[in-house]
């Protein structure tokens, strides 16, 4: 990668100064003279768009709020506290995680209109016109993506296209806009990223025509699913095919990528990378939380707390025994690690992990029997020094990755039917399978392609997203027995492992040991957990809406004249 935390630094202290941490909405006035004289060369706008990657600019985001959308769906198995209100579906406006997301998604949408309105419009020196488009069509890529989650996690919210004129109107009091309003937004803003990036960029972690086509295909799909906003539902299905397939094409071949190392810090910004959030271990907030966040014991960081975690048993029942992913997204009894605790020679999961005649083990079970794998990269040691001691560890965080633009153009192929068998998007899931090891069907149909999506992207805050489309083609009631059964496996959320009676430290990492449980009866923790529909939408945190009373009005249309966007050619 291309320093770009080298080039962060003067940025930050330009943007940085923008933000205020009280109001979503608010920027600090900045000196206009100084940024006039800073913004005179190409390399100091590409060290402004360059903060809009950086894990800082992301931090709320991905520190306390992404990961958290694999447990509404039921991909993380954890009960604690606020955390925990996720794994119930219950959560509410004061959950702090929820206004740590809403804050983190309009951070960087703050970054990126600075970079469109406050910092282009006054570039001089050697800063040309391309150059300036380049900034442009980045900063309105990330922001259009910005929107499309926030569209699918909050549904309506305020658009806030320009800080500066929101603030000089002395308007702080924004309604909520529309989804479709903000799809139409992200759409206009990934269209002109489409039509004005180059092909190719030499920095890696940057984008380019190739990957904004990726982001467009999926936002194409999400908008295609909808049959309540009178879209022309076959052309932005046809349109997201053909922007996957630009992608696909003009990729290296996933079947040449090593699934078990792309989560590691080595493999950052690989082929594979489409959109990842840029991190270095350069202290909290700057790196990846989530070998802290998720790792079992002191023996895999040198800081954690995740014990409690693991891969829920429908996760779990999920993978084939063939799968070759599965032992690098969660790990099983047995599992050998060579890239973790590399001073004890490698590092092998067990159930219960403990010293010969030891009565107390070095690390406890769980209720899933299983902990994650993917994202945990060891301690610095292991790293070289890249693992960081305060949740800083350097590996990136995807947003989007070349596997997620297979199925994504399977998905756009398959369109409004329940099924495929197009030879084309066949090769393309296939390839997928392959490089799990897995058999070769010939056709798919759409609950398969999900299943097949939350193996390969699992923990990837990829599943809420996945089921809101169920949600949109399908109806609230198919998307609500899809997830309170388990994602077709039969096995609610609330499923957990428990000892028979008579194990002891002789037969504790035998699976025999240990039978699943689905309820108080069985003496489990719970009986079966059922969302219900208001789980798919986060509320409007208390802590903006109390400024804002505007946002708890009824939402209201961003366009005077909204009509449906058309796909852009």
């Amino acid at each position: 990668m291309k320093n770009i935390f080298k080039t962060l630094a003067p940025a930050l202290v330009v943007a940085g100064s923008l933000a205020s941490c009280s109001d979503f909405l608010t920027i600090d006035p900045v000196d206009k003279p100084v940024m006039e004289s800073f913004y005179v060369t190409p390399e100091a706008l590409q060290s402004s768009t360059s903060t809009i990657y950086a894990a800082k600019t992301w931090s709320n985001f991905h520190m306390n709020f992404q990961w958290k959308l694999d447990m509404i769906n039921g991909d993380i198995y954890y009960t604690y506290d606020q955390e925990g209100q996720w794994f119930f579906g219950n959560y509410t406006p004061i959950n702090q995680y929820i206004n740590e997301g809403w804050k983190g998604l309009y951070n960087v949408i703050l970054f990126c209109n600075s970079i469109v309105h406050d910092i282009v419009p006054i570039c001089s020196g050697t800063i040309t016109d391309a150059d300036k488009t380049q900034a442009l069509a980045e900063a309105r890529a990330i922001r259009g993506f910005c929107y499309y989650m926030i569209a699918e996690v909050w549904h309506d919210a305020p658009i806030v296209e320009n800080n500066s004129e929101t603030i000089s109107s002395g308007n702080f009091d924004m309604p909520r806009n529309t989804q479709e309003s903000i799809y139409r937004f992200a759409m206009e803003d990934l269209d002109f990223a489409v039509a004005n990036l180059q092909p190719t960029n030499g920095d890696k972690w940057r984008l380019d025509v190739r990957k904004a086509r990726a982001l467009r295909a999926k936002l194409g799909v999400t908008m295609a699913s909808h049959s309540d906003y009178g879209y022309d539902r076959a052309a932005l299905y046809k349109k997201a095919a053909e922007d996957a397939l630009y992608c696909i094409e003009n990729t290296e071949a996933l079947t040449s990528i090593d699934f078990a190392t792309l989560f590691d810090v080595d493999n950052n910004n690989s082929p594979e990378s489409i959109l990842a959030i840029q991190c270095a271990s350069l202290g909290y907030s700057y790196g990846n939380g989530r070998t802290t966040a998720w790792s079992r014991s002191d023996l895999l960081a040198d800081e954690q707390w995740g014990g409690g975690k693991g891969p829920t048993i429908s996760l779990q029942q999920s993978y084939d025994r063939n799968d070759k992913r599965r032992m690098w997204t969660f790990m099983k009894n047995g599992d050998y690690y060579p890239n973790l605790a590399k001073a004890q020679g490698g590092y092998t999961y067990k159930i219960v992990n403990r010293e010969e005649g030891a009565d107390s083990p070095l690390e406890d079970r769980n209720e899933m029997n299983s902990h994650m794998k993917k994202y945990i990269v060891g301690k610095n040691a292991d790293t070289g020094g890249k693992s960081g001691t305060i949740q800083d560890a350097a590996n990136n965080i995807y947003l989007m990755r070349l596997a997620d633009v297979y199925l994504t153009y399977v998905e756009a192929v398959m369109g409004t039917n329940d099924a495929t068998s197009d030879p084309t998007a066949m090769k393309y899931f296939n390839m997928v399978r392959q490089r799990a090891g897995l058999t070769e069907p010939s056709s798919v149909t759409y609950l398969e392609l999900l299943k097949e999506r939350r193996c390969e992207l699992a923990f990837e805050s990829q599943t809420w997203f996945d089921t809101q489309r169920l949600r949109y083609r399908s109806g609230n009631a198919a998307a609500l027995e899809w997830v309170n059964n388990g994602h077709g496996t039969g096995y609610n959320r609330c499923t957990m492992y428990l000892a028979l009676d008579g194990v002891d430290a002789t037969n504790e990492n035998n699976d025999d040991s240990y039978k699943l449980v689905s309820s108080t009866a069985e003496y489990g923790m719970y009986d079966p957990i059922l969302l219900t529909e208001s789980s798919f939408v986060c509320p409007i945190p208390a802590a903006v809406s109390s400024s804002s009373p505007s946002l708890s009005g009824a939402p209201v249309d961003y366009y005077s004249n909204a009509s449906e966007p058309e796909p852009a050619e």
